[in-house]
């Protein structure tokens, strides 16, 4: 990460107010080619400097920045505006104009304005796993920060810190509670693991695993309001293709739903039909149900049941299920069919309602659950007041549209894809218009445009985040080495 010194930043604003956009100059109609895709786009008002580079060769590249009021301009082919002049331009929310000058064949080229319209407010935190290419080298996977209203990046925790030579770790499935981060959880796999909740800077390690379920949790959903964590319990098995799309198809042969009390470690069951493959709950904002998603297998297969899933994973889909819930007395309904994917040989995974409680987000793919590496994996929402379900044609791309989260305030979502090289996913945002419909995805601001293309880590599960985690990740690390295990106790569910 670049950090400037004071003369250094100095110099670049002289170069910026000594650099004078030209008055004689032909207009280009086309689009200006710029890296990242930056044009007509809707940004949040405190997101961090949209730093490009201009992809069309030039003798000379001048490019101004305007809100109306001020104006910022640079040369060069590639900006890299201070953190400070973009907040001044970002001060008035007024629209930002952004216009390119290239000089060409002796004389200067004017290209069409864009405009970078300003709206609501994000997040200033997200957070996320990175993933190295290679399953051999997950030592170097760690749970990181960033601050969207500038360029910080920090590690929560790593692998790295506490594991050893013959003894690895494995940390996944981070989540917070209503984004604030005095309430955060993950989970730690092999050397040392188990699931860690931290509740206002105090920790414990729980092992979820008991007689009466499959698995310890894996996936989480926090209750908005209670002291619950609903999480799924898998058995997952991978397989690696060598002749389709679709490279990597994670699945599970086994998987039910549990709810974890944390305020005296219990757990008990939500769903564990044996016919089901229940997964990837999550709470609707009030707390009284809560969405999963279940794929039906025809009847127990026994002994063969992994086989017959590994050999048959194409014909696996998953539906969206409801089931009502009481906060006050941990009792249940009967689960509600909500979207029959199925009948449309579609299956959805990673069902997340919007904070207002009015749109359901999915994913939705041609089989599975795991659609990360599912090129037909596509984002869409239902509107839960008319009942109306539809792609969103304005964010999905060709490639994955996978992991996907709200914004506090129900007007932004960060999603992963692999649409720029269909190897390594990265972040984009967008915005959600009054009518329903989302701006045009932009992705996630860096101080180097360039730096997407060279780094060679896939993000996964970015979460929104009000302020940063406040506990260090030496603070965890010694707290993993020093630590007791403490067993949940199973109980069985109220009905």
């Amino acid at each position: 990460m670049k950090r400037f010194t004071p003369y250094i930043l100095l110099l670049l604003l002289c170069v910026a107010c000594n650099t004078k956009v030209p008055t004689e100059y032909g207009e280009n109609n086309s689009i200006p080619q710029i890296f990242p895709d930056y044009t007509a786009i809707t940004i949040p008002s405190n997101i961090a400097p949209l730093n490009y580079r201009i992809t069309e060769d030039a003798n000379k590249y001048i490019v101004r920045i305007s809100n109306g009021e001020e104006e910022y301009i640079k040369s060069g082919r590639t900006t890299d505006i201070p953190v400070k002049e973009w907040n001044k331009l970002l001060s008035a929310n007024n629209d930002l104009q952004v216009d390119i000058f290239l000089h060409k064949n002796n004389k200067w080229e004017k290209y069409p304005t864009i405009t970078w319209h300003i709206a609501q407010e994000i997040d200033p935190y997200i957070s996320y796993r990175l993933i190295p290419p290679s399953v051999e080298s997950y030592e170097r996977l760690s749970i990181n920060q960033r601050n969207l209203t500038n360029f910080q990046e920090d590690v929560i925790y790593a692998n790295s810190m506490v594991q050893t030579e013959s003894n690895g770790q494995c940390i996944n499935c981070h989540h917070y509670r209503n984004w604030g981060t005095d309430q955060m959880m993950f989970h730690a796999r092999q050397y040392l693991g188990g699931t860690v909740i931290i509740e206002n800077g105090n920790m414990k390690k729980i092992n979820l695993k008991t007689d009466s379920t499959i698995s310890a949790g894996v996936y989480p959903a926090w209750h908005p309001t209670h002291n619950y964590i609903a999480f799924s319990t898998n058995k997952t098995r991978q397989s690696v293709h060598t002749n389709m799309n679709n490279r990597i198809e994670v699945f599970d042969t086994e998987s039910d739903l549990i709810l974890f009390n944390t305020a005296n470690n219990s757990v008990s069951i939500i769903e564990n039909d044996s016919t089901e493959l229940e997964c990837f709950p999550a709470w609707a904002p009030d707390g009284k149900s809560l969405y999963y998603v279940s794929a039906y297998l025809d009847y127990d297969f026994g002994p063969q049941r992994e086989e017959y899933i590994i050999n048959n994973h194409q014909n696996i889909h998953y539906n969206l299920y409801r089931k009502s819930f009481n906060p006050e007395t941990a009792t249940w309904g009967e689960p509600e069919l909500i979207y029959d994917a199925a009948a449309e040989h579609k299956s959805i995974t990673l069902p997340r309602i919007s904070p207002d409680g009015r749109y359901l987000m999915f994913t939705m793919g041609d089989y599975g659950v795991f659609h990360i590496w599912h090129k037909d994996a596509d984002l869409y929402m239902m509107d839960l007041k008319s009942g109306e379900t539809r792609p969103l044609t304005e964010i999905n791309s060709n490639d994955v549209e996978s992991y996907h989260s709200w914004s506090s305030n129900g007007k932004w979502i960060i999603f992963s894809t692999r649409r720029d090289d269909g190897g390594f996913t990265r972040l984009y945002l967008s915005h959600l218009k009054d009518n329903g419909q989302f701006t045009k995805p932009f992705p996630l601001p860096q101080q180097d445009p360039d730096y997407a293309n060279s780094f060679m880590f896939s993000y996964n599960i970015p979460e929104f985040m009000k302020e940063p985690v406040k506990i260090t990740p030496q603070e965890i690390a010694s707290f993993f080495k020093n630590s007791e295990t403490i067993q949940a106790n199973f109980t069985k569910a109220a009905k």
